[in-house]
């Protein structure tokens, strides 16, 4: 019996360092990448995305269309990484409705002042739907730090990747080979 595909999973809070971590996991892995973001800018590019409110809901809407190509990769056998700000619980109830597969995640962060300030330097190079010069966005980030939203669940193999100083990014890939490569427990 074959082994169930990777989803490798790249998590975190935003601004946490996930899509540079993402594509060095993606090109080392050889796996297909899917990203939250690139999803909702689509949709912000076709849709209304002119207030906070719309661009909140583009968001929630991307979830699905992220996890229902996720899914997708899986039963093909393919696999994938699959990078988004996961909320905890949310993503509980996602790995349970996918295909039998293999999750590993790398959780990355850096603490709290860190985050908000990198959120502040990239919102001017954003698509503008993001609506990022929104205090409420950054308010909503504080939330989720308090609350462990962006935490990581309780998986089997989860990296947790601190992102304020430079990452070894070859480690990190490698640590992801030898993860999904490992035996099932």
């Amino acid at each position: 019996m074959a082994a169930p595909p990777p989803l490798v999973l790249v998590g975190g809070p935003p601004a946490g360092g996930k899509t540079t971590v993402a594509l060095a996991l993606a090109r080392g892995l050889g796996l297909p990448l899917l990203e939250k973001d690139r999803i909702k800018e689509a949709l912000m590019d076709t849709l209304d995305s002119s207030t906070f409110e719309r661009s909140r809901e583009l968001g929630r809407a991307t979830f699905p269309v992220l996890w229902a190509l996720a899914a997708r990769t899986v039963e093909v056998g393919v696999g994938a990484v699959v990078e988004a700000n996961f909320d905890r619980e949310g993503l509980v109830a996602e790995l349970a409705r996918l295909p039998p597969s293999r999750p590993v995640m790398i959780h990355c962060s850096a603490p709290e002042e860190e985050l908000l300030a990198r959120y502040r330097r990239r919102a001017a190079g954003r698509h503008p739907g993001h609506q990022d010069h929104d205090i409420r966005r950054l308010e909503a980030i504080r939330e989720g730090l308090c609350l462990g939203r962006f935490e990581p669940p309780d998986l089997p193999l989860v990296l947790r990747v601190d992102t304020s100083e430079p990452v070894a990014l070859d480690a990190v890939v490698g640590w992801a080979l030898a993860a999904i490569r490992a035996p099932a427990c």
